[in-house]
């Protein structure tokens, strides 16, 4: 029993860890965006359609040759440890670009309260920003979100590409996810689990084996 509680112990602080680890990241979407294309807001309440055309406008623009990823930032919580970059779309889309330069190269859109970043690395912006400023964003969270789809629209529609909204087979609306923290609590949690119950098993062999 001692063993069991022991083991017991190391789980639940396994999970503690993993939770802690999560909560210290410093900047949330260049973790999200490795293998993510859209980065939502922690406390903004999107509602789910709004969140699904977005998703789906940036699957099939992904689809059709158009890389792009796109980071929603509704409050400065959403930048962690980065908060200097709040309410600094550019900035904070050339230091995003830069996190995320080892894994992905492509098109990075940034959407904030005040306006829009843009980053492409070894490519100019200009024209980018060009077509962003007749884009408006959106006070409350489903306008928010719909003005980060119209970009998407917008960018994509420069390079000969119509963008769909409706959601596929080949890009689900379960892809929308909230952040890389989550993961990693059930993450522990599972293992923690598991591990509980291969410790009960062999203690009930045990016992039953005299």
């Amino acid at each position: 029993m001692r063993r069991v509680a022991a083991v017991v112990a190391v789980a639940v602080a396994a999970a503690g860890l993993g939770s802690g680890v999560a909560r210290a990241d410093g900047d949330p979407a260049s973790d999200y965006l490795v293998a993510q294309k859209v980065f939502l807001p922690y406390d903004a309440k999107i509602p789910k359609p709004e969140q699904q055309k977005l998703v789906a406008a940036v699957q099939s623009a992904n689809r059709q040759g158009f890389p792009i990823r796109v980071a929603l930032i509704w409050s400065d919580y959403d930048l962690g440890s980065v908060t200097s970059l709040w309410k600094q779309p550019r900035r904070y889309a050339r230091f995003l670009g830069f996190e995320l330069g080892y894994y992905y190269k492509g098109r990075l859109l940034i959407v904030m309260p005040n306006g829009f970043g843009f980053n492409w690395p070894k490519h100019r912006s200009a024209g980018a920003y060009g077509q962003l400023g007749t884009v408006a964003v959106g006070s409350t969270p489903a306008a928010f979100a719909a003005s980060a789809t119209a970009a998407v629209q917008k960018l994509a529609a420069t390079a000969g590409v119509t963008v769909s909204t409706t959601a596929s087979a080949a890009a689900p609306a379960g892809t929308v996810g909230r952040n890389g923290r989550d993961r990693i609590v059930i993450l522990a949690a599972v293992l923690a689990a598991l591990l509980l119950g291969g410790v009960a098993r062999l203690f009930i062999r045990r016992r039953a084996g005299p």
